[in-house]
């Protein structure tokens, strides 16, 4: 998930003194929008420039929240290292029997002994609230706002930071290759303006919810119990998020003023600030703290991903696994200096749709590179053969006779060139939702049939603006991914290796800029999973298409995954297993 570039208060951070020195890749600097990362060094494509262990991290849906198992099975993780049911190997001592789930709350669930352990201090706080929200009748048939989806990750960040008050904490740890912050780093996490002040925070209705108030009790209960202070009240607990209010010069003032102002503005850090963690096949499954990796600003051109460890065993203890491993990975080679970057946004979409939701979510305006119109990339001048050019070029040998010129990314993922009226563009825009809608009905109510014919119509529909239309068009895109899902669901695999050829496409040139994206990696995996499957049945030169194919996938991947993850294994025994 997302931080924001806007300027953070130098008087009240103080991360800068720890990361430089435990970070040898990257240096912290202070410039027009506040802190930043540059790199020390020159840095390679694929190097991991820092690791991070969360300050707290959450799953992000916890299956079973009344206790019940449900059929949540899929959905089952272990609450600290995020090991997932049934994907374990024969390594995996003790973790293949099942997951186990806390007596207590009968909630989160763990996959070994150790990581019941090593995830108490962190639990317990939220094990209590989960048990008493679940003593209320009427409590699992609540609704629940986004805000109070965020309660179980909030109370586990006091039960954190209250154990690093307990230890005298306060500044990051580096532990081998892992970096781990402390709580003067939380604190100084970027904040909306109005945040920074406790009297200009409003009221909002989280602090009227059931849910809300359960968990105020239980923070405020929670630090009593464990001797924060001797006089536990609001103000004491309220020490515990160790915010300071610099407009006050009164010692007793400088912590922040009630406990519910705090709590707003750690809501709002966490909007900011925290990160999605992703699986291997990038979908978000939890979320985290991790204060050291807030420090990259955004671009829409970045020089840098974000990809996760779940899962990994401990100092090579196999009994013993870590939370999440956030490692920061330059995807382009990076010159010694320049600024370290990722983006908080999906890069698939065109600048003004990205622009809007950086400056609805994080109250800036992103004038990056891209932003400004300069990325370009390389097409034929003639329009018309623009459709799975970038696919041509990996699949076979380049047409000399093809003249190039360069075109901003914008205008190939949202081009109208020839398009005179914006009417016709937008009735055809709203009609493919009508369709859209109609197949979505159709999923569910079990007519595959109709659900693929729905998404034929709404692609035909772009074909009807013929070469006007960019073949790249990012709602295009949308459609077929929908309609690609629709036929591997009903197994129409040569249907579904045309829609993969036009998907792969259009991710090729949208990430065209950062080299190296995971969605095209994995979007590419597929497509030879598809030309192999085409090939098995008898299609000529499928077998050759799969090869290059899971070449292409496997570059992508071993920088944006690792070559330890298990996806690029399984790619490196295709390759072998169709070359043979």
């Amino acid at each position: 998930m997302a931080k924001t570039s806007a300027p953070r208060d130098p008087n009240i951070c103080c991360i800068p003194n720890d990361i430089t020195v435990r970070a040898s890749t990257l240096l912290v600097e202070c410039g027009e929008h506040g802190l930043h990362a540059i790199a020390s060094k020159n840095i390679n494509a694929g190097e991991i420039i820092l690791q991070c262990s969360p300050l707290a991290h959450s799953l992000l849906v916890t299956p079973g929240i009344n206790g019940d198992d449900g059929d949540d099975d899929k959905r089952k993780r272990c609450a600290r290292c995020f090991f997932r049911q049934g994907r374990g190997s024969s390594s995996d001592q003790g973790r293949m029997n099942g997951l186990k789930r806390c007596s207590r709350c009968k909630i989160v669930y763990y996959c070994s002994r150790s990581c019941q352990a090593e995830d108490w201090l962190h639990h317990k706080l939220e094990c209590q609230y989960y048990v008493k929200r679940r003593n209320i009748p009427s409590a699992g048939t609540m609704a629940t706002s986004a805000e109070e989806d965020a309660i179980p990750l909030l109370l586990r960040t006091f039960a954190a930071l209250v154990q690093l008050m307990k230890n005298s904490r306060t500044d990051c740890m580096k532990h081998g290759e892992i970096v781990s912050c402390g709580s003067k780093h939380f604190s100084s996490l970027a904040v909306s303006q109005e945040y920074r002040v406790p009297s200009s925070i409003t009221q909002t209705s989280l602090q009227n919810s059931y849910a809300f108030n359960l968990a105020r009790e239980c923070m405020i209960s929670f630090a009593s119990t464990n001797n924060v202070d001797s006089k536990c009240d609001d103000h004491a607990a309220t020490c515990v998020w160790g915010y300071v209010n610099a407009n006050s010069d009164n010692s007793k003032e400088r912590c922040y003023a009630t406990f519910d102002s705090s709590i707003q503005r750690t809501l709002n850090a966490f909007q900011k600030n925290n990160f999605g963690i992703t699986d291997t096949l990038h979908a978000i499954i939890g979320e985290g703290v991790f204060p050291s990796a807030a420090l990259l600003n955004h671009s829409c051109n970045p020089n840098c991903i974000l990809r996760y460890e779940l899962s990994a065993p401990y100092d090579g203890n196999s009994n013993k696994y870590h939370s999440p491993i956030l490692q920061i990975v330059a995807c382009k080679d990076i010159q010694k200096g320049e600024e370290l970057t990722h983006s908080y946004v999906d890069l698939a979409l065109p600048t003004s749709e990205r622009r809007s939701r950086l400056r609805l979510a994080h109250g800036f305006d992103c004038n990056c590179t891209r932003c400004s119109n300069g990325c370009f990339l390389r097409l034929p001048d003639d329009v018309t053969k623009w459709a799975l050019w970038p696919l041509r070029q990996k699949m076979a040998p380049p047409q000399t006779s093809d003249y190039l010129v360069d075109v901003p990314l914008d205008d190939a993922i949202t081009g109208k060139m020839n398009i005179t009226s914006s009417t016709s563009y937008n009735d055809i825009i709203q009609q493919s939702r009508y369709f859209q809608e109609e197949a979505a009905n159709c999923m569910l109510e079990g007519d595959t049939s109709g659900e693929t014919s729905c998404l034929q119509k709404a692609i035909d529909l772009f074909k009807d603006l013929g070469h006007g239309l960019s073949p790249f068009n990012f709602k295009l895109y949308s459609i077929r991914c929908s309609y690609l899902s629709a036929l591997l669901a009903n197994g129409d695999i040569h249907g579904a290796v045309e829609q993969c050829e036009h998907v792969v496409s259009f991710l090729a040139v949208a990430f065209s800029h950062v080299q190296n994206h995971p969605l095209l990696g994995l979007q590419l995996f597929t497509l030879g999973d598809l030309y192999s499957a085409a090939a098995d049945m008898g299609t000529t030169n499928f077998r050759e298409k799969a090869l290059l194919s899971y070449t292409w996938a496997r570059d992508i991947m071993l920088i944006t995954h690792g070559s330890t993850n298990s996806m690029v294994r399984s790619l490196e025994e295709n390759l072998k297993r169709d070359s043979e």
